[in-house]
């Protein structure tokens, strides 16, 4: 046997042994690479492997890389007709900064083996200005145009106004000291009750900057979910004296078992609360719109139901008056 016919063999087992040795393989593709802010688009990961086989792919939170926001997440089982099957992930994703996004491979395991994806590019444009347009005129700007000052003309008015501010510093000063010695003759002392905000109102009054802000509206769906779930923790644990921020949802409910029978359909809005809001955190929900505002009217008449009767208000004004001298 020639040295060419041997080189070859041990090449040809080389391959072989590569290809049996590749027992997957991922596909990694995005059906647009530019967008405008705010837009959306999918990334897709395709797995072909074997049915019996675990590949281990990557874990993203809420983003696929710094600037790219993960909106929905899906995976579908696809049969091959040669035995394989095709695992598919598919991300819906957002962008709101303009910028061009350079995705990097990501590695899938399997068996010891570790294949790569293909990298990838997202360029996110901001939103043009039809400069055409027949109702958009630019012009340059031009130049401020001041009229020479005549000081004869202001004198009289200059010495008017000076005289007018002077008598009125002597007639502020006159009543000043009026008001002193009568105060000295005959001092009244008022005093205001120190008002103290109830848990109720302040949470009310925290309820209702979120609603003003509506912060939804801007696509920052998870931050007021998160904040109307904050402000009703806090009114709990001053309310109920229990330690909200330490405990889960549902531990929140249980813990609150001991008013159930007090307010039963209050707590039944708290748990729609809680529920929708960790759908929104941790399963990335999107609410329909109405979902937004009824949640937060929810919470309004959670605290509304459930607020302390006896809680003192303050009173009228107290005032003390010291007898004349």
């Amino acid at each position: 046997m020639s040295i060419n016919k041997y080189i070859l063999i041990v090449i040809s087992l080389i391959i072989s042994n590569f290809i049996s040795a590749q027992t997957f393989q991922v596909d990694a593709k995005i059906d647009s690479t530019v967008i405008f802010i705010g837009q959306q688009c999918n990334i897709t990961f395709d797995i072909s492997q074997s049915p019996d086989m675990m590949v281990t792919t990557p874990i993203f939170s809420d983003t696929i890389t710094k600037g790219i926001d993960i909106v929905d997440f899906t995976i579908d089982t696809i049969k091959n007709s040669d035995g394989y099957i095709t695992v598919r992930q598919n991300y819906l994703i957002t962008a709101f900064d303009s910028a061009l996004y350079y995705i990097p491979e990501f590695p899938f395991v399997a068996n010891g083996d570790t294949v790569w994806s293909y990298s990838l590019s997202l360029k996110v444009l901001t939103i043009p200005i039809d400069t055409t347009s027949q109702e958009i005129v630019i012009a340059d700007i031009k130049p401020i145009v001041e009229p020479p000052f005549d000081w004869g003309e202001w004198k009289a008015i200059i010495l008017i106004g000076l005289s007018l501010i002077i008598v009125i510093i002597l007639a502020i000063l006159l009543i000043h000291n009026y008001i002193q010695k009568k105060k000295r003759k005959n001092e009244v002392v008022e005093k205001l009750p120190e008002i103290v905000k109830t848990c109720d109102e302040i949470a009310l009054e925290q309820l209702e900057a979120i609603r003003r802000d509506k912060i939804w509206q801007a696509g920052r769906v998870k931050e007021y979910y998160t904040d109307i779930t904050d402000v009703l923790r806090t009114y709990i644990e001053s309310r109920f004296a229990i330690v909200a921020f330490e405990l889960t949802s549902s531990e929140i409910i249980d813990a609150l078992c001991f008013v159930k029978k007090d307010y039963p359909k209050p707590l039944t809005l708290l748990s729609r609360i809680f529920n929708t809001s960790d759908m929104v955190k941790f399963a990335k929900l999107i609410p329909e719109f109405n979902t937004h505002t009824d949640i937060l009217n929810d919470a309004v008449e959670f605290v509304n139901a459930t607020k302390d009767a006896k809680t003192p208000q303050p009173t009228d004004k107290q005032t003390a008056k010291k007898p004349s001298n």
